[in-house]
């Protein structure tokens, strides 16, 4: 069964896998993305603190990770198509174990339905250039390219894709 709820402190350990599952899996595709130290265990715990982080469940156990937040600083740099409220999503993970069943789509998915319920207008999200997963992932979800934001980064290339789905 699978389920999407609300990330819960006692999650923070079951993220972090998932967290550096993926950074493992950014660094054996050559991608600088979060290859510097991010996410960090205290991003996480931000994200909890704020009510923010999503997880996915299989059978109860925790699959895959996102945080929802209503702002991006990085995202004032460009004209997007929708002023309302949106949700900017970051932090995806999903953990070695449950990888290439779909996950992150259902995620994604699941993730704006609620947000659809607390009246969210639009959805963006960010990622790096040779990130093809998550920039495949937004095209089949409907998300539109809208252009390059620059991420505050240790890494070699700050610069990101940004794309925008409005409902």
């Amino acid at each position: 069964m699978i389920e999407l709820r609300q990330a819960t402190p006692s999650d923070l350990d079951a993220i972090m896998v998932m967290i550096d599952d993926a950074k493992s899996l950014l660094k054996s595709q050559n991608s600088t993305q979060w290859q510097d130290g991010y996410p960090a265990d205290a991003d996480i715990e931000q994200d909890l603190k704020n009510e923010n982080g999503w997880v996915l469940t299989v059978d109860g156990v925790p699959a895959a990770y996102l945080a929802a937040t209503d702002f991006d600083e990085n995202y004032l740099a460009i004209s997007w198509d929708c002023d309302g409220p949106y949700w900017a999503l970051h932090r995806f993970a999903v953990s070695q174990a449950f990888r290439g069943q779909g996950l992150a789509q259902k995620l994604i998915t699941l993730v704006m339905e609620e947000g659809q319920r607390q009246g969210v207008k639009a959805f963006r999200l960010d990622t790096g250039f040779e990130n093809r997963v998550i920039q495949h992932l937004a095209d089949k979800l409907g998300f539109q390219e809208r252009g390059v934001i620059t991420v505050k980064s240790d890494n070699h290339d700050p610069r990101r894709l940004a794309y925008e789905l409005v409902l």
